[in-house]
């Protein structure tokens, strides 16, 4: 009679899903950079997050192909399902922003930006829009502390420029 030391080894189906769905997000870019229409793209994307729902990179590309369109509740919605999938991935968030702020929704954009650098101090995007966002608003204050956190992340980009700019 043989013991029984461990028990069998199962198939690893999850991680299986999360490979296929990691292939058909490289496909959804692969189709992106192509030129290959928004449809083909999104349907990779909707493949990757059918084989792994909290694939939230899949759904934020989905989100800004439809931004791009200016189809504006449709990349709301894949925005918010990005974040539901993942409320740490701070792209969502940053990408959610500029829609509110594009839609005129500032309080909802500053909050968005905010929590994009809540979850990563050093992006350095995030703290340009913000601080244009403030400085347009008449927050001049808030603006300056996020044009120096900008500049001293990002110091040396085409935008740095205009960072110095506003500052002066």
């Amino acid at each position: 009679l043989q013991r029984l030391i461990a028990f069998p080894p199962k198939s690893d189906t999850a991680l299986q899903s999360r490979l296929e769905a990691e292939s058909w997000f490289q496909r959804g870019l692969e189709l992106e950079q192509s030129g290959a229409s928004g449809r083909q793209a999104i349907e990779a994307y909707e493949k990757a997050v059918s084989l792994c729902p909290t694939l939230a990179g899949a759904l934020v590309n989905i989100g800004t192909i439809f931004f791009h369109a200016r189809k504006w509740k449709e990349s709301e919605k894949y925005y918010q399902r990005a974040i539901s999938a993942d409320a740490s991935y701070p792209l969502a968030h940053f990408n959610l922003a500029n829609l509110h702020e594009e839609l005129g929704r500032t309080s909802l954009a500053i909050q968005h930006y905010k929590k994009a650098i809540e979850l990563q101090p050093s992006y350095a995007d995030a703290h340009y829009n913000l601080a244009l966002l403030f400085q347009t608003r008449g927050r001049a204050m808030e603006a300056l502390r996020h044009w120096k956190l900008y500049l001293s992340l990002d110091p040396n980009s085409q935008w740095s420029a205009i960072a110095r700019r506003e500052l002066a």
